[in-house]
């Protein structure tokens, strides 16, 4: 059996992936609001809530530049600011083929990855991703 080569990627901010969380998390908070204040006009404060969320949902949809490694063996995962890599087990949760919403354990923690912020290695992160053997969870 073959072994799949070693591929190392670096996690960059996405602000299209940030804006729809934002947007998303903005209509989730903003659609009940309305409801409200349509059976009753003095609960309109709610809608000062929309833009709390949105702020909120932008922050919490950040990506910290991290660094993603295959060795051939393992995945390690490098924290910001931190010289040691951590072994983590990687789940493909969405496929787009140019877009990518990793689960990295333990944690979990959410890895996006684009084709247009790795084009040189996305053909490797891909085939590595789907190729390589499992731990067992």
């Amino acid at each position: 059996m073959r072994r799949t080569p070693p591929v190392a990627v670096q996690l960059q901010a996405q602000p299209a992936v940030q804006g729809l969380v934002a947007l998303i998390a903005t209509l989730a908070c903003g659609g009940p609001a309305a409801a409200a204040i349509g059976h009753q006009p003095l609960a309109w404060p709610l809608m000062l809530a929309a833009p709390l969320a949105a702020v909120w949902a932008w922050r919490a949809a950040s990506v910290l530049p991290r660094r993603l490694r295959w060795d051939g063996q393992a995945w390690w995962l490098a924290e910001p600011g931190r010289s040691d890599e951590a072994e983590v087990q990687l789940a493909v949760l969405i496929d787009l083929d140019t877009w990518l919403l990793l689960r990295a354990s333990p944690g979990p923690r959410w890895l996006p990855l684009s084709r247009r912020q790795q084009r040189a290695q996305w053909t490797a992160l891909r085939a590595t991703l789907f190729s390589a053997p499992q731990a067992p969870q």
